[in-house]
């Protein structure tokens, strides 16, 4: 396969922009970016267009597509209400086919809107053993790629969270190599809903498999509080007492870490998954990337379930920091595609192979139609951020090979299958 681009944003170490350029894929993987446009019937043509990396979404809960217009009699006041008043009801009131179908359609719209690789969380403990053999049936229909998980939780029992870090285990040893493009690793919902000694069991299970825990770490005050209580400091120096850092760790959230507590965590390499607009909708506040970037740390960007329009997310970054700052250059907007592209990828361990278009990187691009202005190479990456949406994806490439396009729509989706994925939304709702 040839990509002819107008305007090839590559996200490279230089952040390098070309324009009239074309990138040849072979075997899924890119072998030449050279100046100029190919000819040749192999050739894709989006000579008129702005060309990005796949997008990477670090943190999702594909789980969260059926509450979308749910007729729920809940008004919580506090994020700690919104997860015991709604979330966690959905969690209980999950089926297997719901966690099939909720991640066939999450994967579905995550295409359509540019991303590639996602990294999801998903909770549904009366699954259990075989949810995660569910979602990844929903993931495989599809030709994205994804890191999926179990959420491990206490706040009903340790046997609960076992079960959970068991299917982890489950899904690693016994099924993820029936996937060419699903992996597993390991998750922790927090700490408040988990205890000690669950902390220790599932950093001995991940250290051992070589993969990575996933934390919801201090996106809300309960987690602050409850673990002052418990422990008598704050989460992080909390967990670094238990060991929890000995493993590779990817902290969600981080809304209210406190400057000593990321010094810790950069102390750590921890890498973050920023979620802004998560943040915003639970508003639980705003998470303090500045001095994450002051240390150097790998910040990626999330959607959190919210939405699968990662350009949405990628805006309410820059608006979140903005306003914080109260200064309308405050922050590069640039900055948040490289979240959203290569900082995604270096936060899941997969910058070796996604996040950027680089010569002997996977063949993953999307093609934007940006309207009628010029297209400069000095102010692509802005023009793309403040102006793009999913609405502008023309086509999404995986391994070189289209899977999305606005006219076919998804690689292996039809009308019927979104179809029962609204059906089996309906149903969810009448048993909350």
């Amino acid at each position: 396969m040839i990509l002819n681009a107008g305007t090839l944003i590559t996200m490279d170490d230089e952040r390098t922009v070309r324009s009239e350029a074309h990138v040849v894929v072979e075997d899924g993987e890119i072998a030449a970016i050279e100046d100029g446009y190919a000819s040749g019937a192999d050739v894709i043509d989006a000579t008129g267009e702005v060309v990005i990396p796949g997008l990477v979404n670090c943190h999702t809960h594909m789980y969260a597509l059926p509450i979308r217009g749910a007729p729920l009699a809940a008004s919580p006041e506090s994020f700690y209400e919104a997860l015991v008043d709604i979330w966690w009801n959905v969690d209980e009131a999950f089926t297997e086919r719901d966690a099939h179908l909720s991640a066939l359609g999450s994967c579905a719209e995550m295409l359509q809107s540019g991303v590639t690789t996602f990294c999801d969380n998903y909770s549904g403990p009366n699954t259990l053993p075989g949810g995660l053999d569910a979602v990844a049936e929903g993931v495989a229909q599809t030709p994205i790629r994804g890191m999926i998980t179990f959420e491990t939780t206490a706040r009903n029992s340790e046997a609960q969270a076992r079960d959970g870090i068991a299917e982890n285990q489950r899904f690693i040893d016994e099924a993820e190599d029936q996937y060419d493009t699903v992996s597993g690793h390991y998750c922790l919902h927090t700490l408040f809903t988990n205890t000690a000694d669950i902390v220790g069991e599932c950093v001995d299970r991940a250290t051992d498999h070589d993969r990575p825990i996933q934390i919801h770490l201090e996106e809300g005050l309960v987690d602050v509080h409850e673990s002052i209580a418990e422990y008598g400091k704050r989460p992080v120096p909390a967990l670094d007492d238990m060991g929890f850092f000995d493993a590779e760790v990817i902290a969600a959230h981080c809304v209210h870490s406190t400057e000593s507590e990321i010094e810790i965590l950069a102390e750590n390499d921890v890498n973050v998954a920023h979620n802004p607009y998560s943040n915003i909708n639970n508003a639980v506040g705003i998470a303090d990337v500045e001095t994450m970037q002051a240390h150097e740390m790998t910040i990626g960007l999330g959607d959190d379930g919210w939405d699968p329009d990662m350009f949405e997310t990628m805006r309410s970054a820059v608006g979140i920091h903005k306003l914080k700052q109260r200064n309308p250059s405050g922050f590069d907007m640039a900055t948040a595609l490289e979240w959203a592209t290569i900082g995604s990828a270096a936060v899941l361990g997969m910058d070796d192979a996604v996040g950027s278009i680089e010569v002997g990187k996977r063949g993953d691009f999307v093609t934007l139609d940006l309207g009628p202005n010029p297209v400069l190479d000095g102010s692509a990456p802005y023009y793309v951020v403040s102006a793009g949406s999913s609405a502008d994806v023309t086509r999404t490439i995986i391994d070189g090979e289209p899977v999305y396009d606005q006219k076919s729509g998804v690689t292996g989706v039809d009308d019927s299958d979104m179809a029962a994925v609204g059906d089996a939304s309906a149903e969810l709702w009448d048993r909350l």
